[in-house]
């Protein structure tokens, strides 16, 4: 998948996720994502702890391989869309912080 790609899939997941939530303000859906992405980090935190091993036998046992890759697309749907939502040109912030990183001087 390329970033063009994803950014057309948080398009419509913005349009789509909109039709639940017709009567929400801007301010609101920033912070309803917000409190979501909270929500996808903890869940993306608990995959590396059964992943690692570092977690309670219960868990462990349940663990499947697959969530810890499906955590990590979750946290990037959530960010993404919460960028859209402040306006957030994604490509451009991207491009930028890459140029800034790569003109470090320790590279």
């Amino acid at each position: 998948m390329t970033l063009n790609q994803l950014l057309q899939f948080i398009n419509s997941e913005d349009k789509r996720l909109k039709k639940y939530y017709p009567d929400e303000s801007p301010k609101e859906r920033i912070l309803s994502r917000t409190v979501k992405l909270a929500e996808e980090y903890g869940e993306l935190c608990d995959e590396i702890l059964s992943s690692t091993g570092d977690q309670r036998k219960d868990k462990l046992a349940k663990v499947d391989k697959d969530n810890l890759s499906k955590e990590f697309a979750d946290v990037v749907i959530v960010v993404l869309l919460l960028a859209k939502s402040l306006g957030i040109d994604i490509k451009r912030a991207l491009k930028s912080k890459i140029e800034v990183i790569n003109n470090r001087k320790d590279y």
